[in-house]
């Protein structure tokens, strides 16, 4: 591999790697901070294999790469369904807490919120 393409694969690979860490442990600002150095050694790899010729691409690394890419996408599907859950339970919860029109004694409308409720956590 050129010193160029070798650069670039393993800057891609060390980006990738650490954003799965990040994915891993559900840290999602640490995993979203990554987002811009991520794109920009994807970019550099792409512009390295442009120039170099396609005998000087080490199939191991790019294997590997392609792995870390695999996990990369597993993870991050993940992630999103993680996060559409908890989107999911505050829209509910909105819903929920929204006040709900009735009719009074006197026969106007009469707008009255639930009653109050609370979350418990097992621990």
């Amino acid at each position: 591999m050129t010193n160029g393409l070798d650069q670039a694969v393993q800057r891609l690979a060390q980006v990738l790697s650490a954003e799965n860490t990040a994915l891993a442990a559900m840290d999602f600002a640490s995993a979203g901070a990554l987002l811009a150095p991520k794109h920009a050694a994807a970019d550099a790899l792409a512009a390295a294999l442009r120039g170099a010729a396609s005998q000087e691409a080490d199939p191991v690394a790019l294997m590997e790469l392609g792995n870390l890419a695999d996990e990369n996408r597993r993870l991050l599907n993940r992630a999103m369904r993680v996060q559409r859950r908890v989107l999911d339970l505050v829209a509910r919860a909105a819903r929920a807490s929204q006040p709900v029109s009735r009719y009074g004694a006197s026969g106007a409308i009469s707008r009255t919120a639930p009653g109050p409720r609370s979350l418990a956590k097992r621990i």
